[in-house]
């Protein structure tokens, strides 16, 4: 079994916006990284809401000298997810928001959903939402990403921080080991 975990960083939360960097990470079952790809991408019109560009730390002009096409994107992330011969189970955390933001970018088709990736994700959110209707994590316990691992003290070794997708990929990575464990108990 191979996993396959990614993560947008957008110029906001419609899906109108635009996804500015991808970052992708193949996993093997024992969760080992085999394999990433990190993309910059560059549009040729922006809906872009301040507020977003803020929290995510891209300077779009800088961004934009070194991004690519999304035809050259698309393409990239279809070389990338060939490496194996197999339908990847899919992790992320709110992975719906992404997969949407991956579609409405024509980055992924409905197509290549059903052949490269299991129906059933992994969603890290929807997971800590069971966790916490079961009493396993507080009621009170906010479930975005950062406060999520911060709260069950999960650090990545990593020169980056929340809301850069590389860094976000690997906190969810962390996460989900993490939510696992405590569903076990």
């Amino acid at each position: 079994m191979k996993y396959l975990v990614f993560d947008c960083e957008t110029t906001g939360l419609l899906p109108s916006c635009n996804v500015l960097t991808a970052y992708f990470i193949i996993l093997d079952e024992n969760f080992e990284v085999l394999h990433e790809l990190d993309l910059k991408i560059k549009h040729p019109h922006y809906l872009i809401f301040t507020k977003a560009l803020e929290i995510n730390k891209i300077n779009l002009v800088e961004h934009d000298k070194i991004a690519i096409s999304i035809e050259e994107a698309y393409n990239s992330i279809i070389e990338f997810i060939k490496k194996y011969d197999t339908k990847y189970s899919i992790i992320g955390h709110n992975i719906q928001f992404d997969i949407n933001m991956l579609k409405s970018n024509k980055l992924i088709t409905e197509k290549d959903i059903e052949l490269y990736f299991n129906k059933d994700y992994i969603d890290t959110y929807n997971l800590a939402q069971i966790l916490k209707i079961e009493k396993k994590i507080s009621r009170y316990q906010s479930l975005s990403l950062s406060k999520l691992c911060n709260f069950l003290q999960i650090t990545v070794n990593c020169e980056l921080d929340f809301h850069d997708a590389k860094y976000d990929c690997y906190s969810t990575i962390e996460l989900y080991k993490k939510l696992l464990e405590i569903q076990s108990y």
